[in-house]
């Protein structure tokens, strides 16, 4: 699960772009805050452990009630820890396009460019360099509640003699499960495996677990996230070892 920058996910609901068809489609704009206790994404820690802060701003040209529509947007975060990692930043832009087949199934295609200004926290001890990357994901969603996901860039790092290099292709792959058991619980659940944040490209494995209420336009999460062996011994136990996050996200 992708504690913050996942929660476009549940910003675009999939599923419902067929149940509202009958609406006069027009474009919307809307966007979300929020406050997480530890970053982390692919079950890397982006802050070290520190809270950061998140927003998201986006535009879709239906408002989520057709059954095909574009959409784009812009999301950031920024760490509030009082180290080099701790105060990470990060700015993605993203764009793509969704469609519903039938009433339960739904598919998206996205383009995000991340940036990374000061440096990425996988790669402190590289100069501080910036390793901005592009990703071209798909998606594919059953009933707003399971979600498989496959990611490819053609630009992640990779070490050479002469330095870190900013060429190599790689892969994610992802699965994430929303089950509701009430009017405002859900259970949360994913796992995945990613080579993009690997710079030797062979990856490393990845799984989260958690509960998450919401009421109107206000949404809690409490997730635990792991990583596998290989991310620890990659990244150090500060930034891939298990960790609980807390979630908090206003939408409007």
């Amino acid at each position: 699960m992708r504690a913050s920058r996942g929660v476009r996910l549940t910003i675009f609901g999939l599923t419902g772009l067929a149940a509202a068809m009958h609406l006069r489609a027009q474009p919307d704009l809307g966007g979300s805050l929020a406050m997480v206790s530890d970053f982390v994404d692919r079950g890397i820690s982006q802050s070290c452990g520190s809270p950061a802060v998140q927003a998201d701003a986006h535009l879709s040209s239906s408002g989520g009630i057709a059954l095909s529509e574009a959409f784009a947007g812009l999301w950031g975060s920024r760490g509030l820890g009082g180290t080099t990692c701790g105060d990470s930043r990060e700015l993605n832009v993203y764009g793509g396009y969704r469609v519903a087949v039938g009433t339960d199934f739904s598919g998206s295609l996205t383009y995000t460019h991340y940036a990374f200004p000061g440096g990425g926290p996988a790669y402190l001890r590289a100069d501080g360099q910036r390793y901005d990357y592009d990703e071209l994901e798909g998606t594919w969603a059953y009933q707003d509640q399971l979600y498989a996901t496959i990611g490819w860039t053609p630009d992640a790092v990779r070490y050479e003699y002469g330095g870190p290099q900013r060429d190599r292709t790689a892969m994610s792959y992802g699965l994430q499960l929303h089950r509701p058991v009430s009017r405002s619980f859900s259970l949360l659940a994913g796992a995945g495996y990613d080579q993009i944040a690997d710079p030797r490209g062979t990856g490393y494995a990845f799984w989260n677990a958690g509960v998450g209420y919401s009421r109107g336009r206000l949404e809690l999460d409490l997730v635990y996230f792991r990583a596998s062996g290989r991310a620890e011994r990659l990244f150090g136990s500060k930034i891939a070892g298990g960790r609980v996050s807390g979630i908090a996200v206003w939408r409007f």
